[in-house]
């Protein structure tokens, strides 16, 4: 997909994670014959106006990675090296593949902890799929039929010639730029405060935040600039909303609850998380009162189990957490005891 998406764009740069350093993606200071210094173009300065295709992204180093933050966020790459500041354009969108943790997704955990990336990079992203490659006899069947044709054929039957619609991209992007109208603007409003308020109870999960909805408004003009429109109309911001609700039910929903949680997209804990560890913390007090400063072990993972149908090892993973944060702490093997 990455491949025909950077051969289809007008504009665009192919990179992969592992070759990819973080100077390759913005700027690289490099010494002239004469002995000053310049900038050479990294791939999102490169591929400005355009399309940067990154494959393998979990597997650059998490410093070049990095790099994608402020290119990401503000659309520009800001650059100081070697006695040179300055602030590049990078006005590009960013269509990037990565793989699972574990090498295959499991529906019964949250995506955020199955992917080996950063909150940060994750939640920058306006869409996010999970591509699954299920067995199926039909499907399966069409694709071995598909490359078959191909390697017999050698060629393609195209919907649409690859050259015509690489026209048609190039002349919507220069000649294009729809105005949002007010039944678009009334469209989107209304998803996102009737999705924020969708839960009235004061510690319910925040469904979505305001980097949604900039990534609906972006997704609106584009439904309405593929169409070469002047003006973005209701259609449009319907359709933009019923994509990102599909991606956010895809990726957003938290397991336990059924309800989506902005908070597993940005790779926080989610809703029902938050309050198993406030539920280990408060049993963790409850039991220092009654033995003297130390919680044993073996009566929390009981009582938790009790109380609230919480399993051993699920236990034992919030104590981990906890102990990683510095909430509580081990004085001595088989007690727990709050910081």
């Amino acid at each position: 997909m990455l491949k025909y998406v950077s051969k289809l764009a007008p504009r665009s740069i192919y990179t992969s994670g592992k070759g990819t350093t973080g100077a390759g993606l913005t700027a690289a200071a490099v010494r002239d014959e004469l002995g000053g210094w310049s900038l050479e173009a990294g791939a999102l300065v490169l591929g400005d106006q355009g399309n940067v295709c990154v494959d393998e992204l979990d597997k650059m180093r998490s410093e070049d990675r990095s790099a994608l933050h402020e290119a990401l966020e503000q659309q520009t790459v800001s650059i100081a090296k070697a006695g040179i500041m300055a602030t590049l354009n990078s006005r590009c969108s960013v269509l990037a593949a990565a793989n699972p943790k574990f090498g295959r997704f499991d529906r019964f955990k949250v995506l955020a902890e199955q992917i080996d990336l950063p909150a940060p990079i994750l939640s920058r992203f306006d869409l996010i799929f999970v591509v699954e490659d299920k067995p199926s006899v039909k499907n399966d069947s069409e694709l071995a039929e598909h490359i078959l044709e191909i390697h017999k054929e050698n060629t393609v039957n195209y919907e649409i010639e690859p050259e015509l619609l690489r026209k048609y991209i190039a002349y919507a992007r220069k000649n294009v730029n729809p105005i949002l109208t007010d039944e678009a603007n009334a469209v989107l409003k209304e998803f996102y405060v009737s999705t924020r308020n969708s839960n009235t109870e004061e510690e319910a999960p925040v469904p979505i935040t305001a980097r949604q909805l900039e990534a609906i408004i972006r997704l609106a003009e584009a439904c309405a600039k593929i169409k070469l429109k002047e003006y973005v109309e209701k259609e449009d911001a319907e359709k933009a909303v019923r994509l990102q609700l599909a991606c956010l039910k895809e990726v957003g929903v938290d397991p336990e609850t059924g309800e989506i949680d902005s908070a597993i997209v940005e790779g926080n804990p989610t809703k029902s998380d938050r309050d198993k560890l406030k539920r280990v913390i408060e049993e963790v007090e409850i039991l220092e009162e009654e033995f003297a400063g130390d919680a044993p072990m073996n009566i929390l993972i009981s009582n938790m189990a009790d109380k609230y149908n919480l399993s051993e090892d699920k236990v034992e993973s919030i104590i981990r957490n906890l102990k990683q944060k510095g909430i509580i702490y081990e004085p001595r093997s088989g007690y727990v005891r709050k910081a």
